[in-house]
């Protein structure tokens, strides 16, 4: 598509997600009645050569995949005030982060998941693609068949300039050859599926992964497994006799001392669960929050000729989704509808000040006689003043 020739296939238009160090930004939108994932540059890179050749490089890599697991790319578009696009298929889901860090898969399903990684990583090694940016946000797990999708398949883009802590902590997924600028090849991606067996144990969800994990994650990636087919039959791999027979003998000591710990461990169990909740929920405030400039700044007043009612329920909404697993909470339900609650009124408080200033600097400056009479009656023509002479002023107007 030429410059400047913009489509117009794309209506409904919603923000989904902005990526906190990296370069884009993700919105949903409308395409002949079907949802579509549109995936756009941040505003002031938007016209930046290097971050649209990417953009485009990634493109090109992801439209040739043809595969179950890995999401379609479907078009790469100019939409106007967006600039360069690209048009993946809608997928109705969660990602792994949002399960595991809520508790709704099983170890069975967990574990179903990471073979179905491994399959579409096998089919990216072979089409000679490597990841470079796989972490459980970019792993969709399909709401109606609990599928596998990957997404997000590039280099990661993390801003030079962020805090060292917060940049290491972003890419603690991402291996070491990638963050020193090294050649990456296949045993990259494995580095990254076993950071994400940890994230899966850390959790609680499955410790069964454990040695999987450290295999993968061996600083050199000459330690590593030496292909994804290695790591799938470390993970589907039956338990061995002696094994079993250990684990039958704890059982057996398990059973025995249950009506004792049970209650202990199911404690901590929640407590442990609820503390994550606790941070989850304190993120997702914390993201909210960090929007509200960017919200007032959407709804900022042009002309004192705007109506002042602020609709902002489409952008509520966006917010409302983020919280949805909270919001059926006692202990978090009240916080989180305080928190849009406030935003709308910041909103509107924004958008009054907004009118205010603009109505000040047209009763300073009219040549109208009523107003060079009210200004000429004032003794001290400080700005209180004479905006309360020009909310009087308005008034008549109207």
């Amino acid at each position: 598509m030429s410059e400047n020739n913009y489509s117009t296939e794309y209506t409904n238009l919603r923000l989904l997600h902005a990526s906190r160090y990296g370069n884009s930004r993700v919105f949903t939108a409308t395409n002949n009645g079907k949802k579509v994932i549109v995936k756009t540059l941040k505003q002031e890179l938007a016209n930046d050569a290097a971050c649209r050749a990417s953009l485009k490089e990634e493109y090109e890599t992801t439209s040739m995949l043809d595969n179950k697991y890995i999401r379609k790319a479907l078009d790469f578009v100019q939409i106007e005030g967006l600039g360069d696009c690209i048009i993946f298929e809608y997928i109705e889901g969660k990602s792994l982060a949002e399960h595991v860090r809520v508790g709704t898969l099983s170890e069975k399903q967990v574990k179903s998941v990471l073979i179905e990684v491994c399959d579409g990583l096998t089919y990216l090694h072979r089409n000679g693609v490597v990841h470079c940016n796989l972490n459980p946000d970019n792993i969709l797990v399909t709401a109606a068949d609990s599928r596998t999708k990957l997404i997000d398949i590039g280099i990661p883009e993390t801003k030079q300039d962020a805090d060292r802590e917060l940049l290491i902590k972003e890419m603690e997924f991402v291996a070491p050859e990638i963050i020193k600028g090294e050649d990456i090849d296949s045993r990259s991606d494995i580095y990254s599926l076993g950071k994400i067996m940890e994230f899966i144990g850390e959790r609680n969800i499955s410790k069964q992964f454990g040695a999987a994990a450290t295999h993968c994650t061996q600083f050199s990636r000459e330690q590593r497994f030496d292909s994804i087919s290695d790591v799938r039959s470390a993970i589907t791999k039956s338990h061995s006799i002696v094994r079993i027979i250990i684990l039958a003998v704890v059982a057996l000591i398990l059973a025995a001392l249950a009506f004792i710990y049970v209650p202990k461990i199911k404690a901590n169990v929640e407590k442990e669960r609820a503390e994550r909740m606790a941070v989850d929920f304190a993120r997702e405030v914390e993201k909210m929050q960090a929007q509200l400039p960017e919200l007032c700044k959407k709804y900022a007043l042009k002309s004192i000729d705007e109506p002042l009612a602020v609709d902002w329920s489409e952008d509520s909404l966006v917010q409302a989704e983020n919280l949805v697993q909270f919001l059926a909470m006692d202990e978090y339900r009240r916080q989180a509808l305080g928190v849009l609650h406030d935003q709308g009124l910041a909103i509107t408080d924004s958008r009054r000040a907004d009118f205010d200033r603009l109505l000040l600097e047209e009763f300073k400056t009219s040549t109208d006689s009523v107003a060079i009479q009210m200004r000429s009656a004032i003794e001290e023509p400080n700005d209180t003043v004479l905006l309360q002479n020009a909310k009087v002023w308005y008034g008549q107007r109207q």
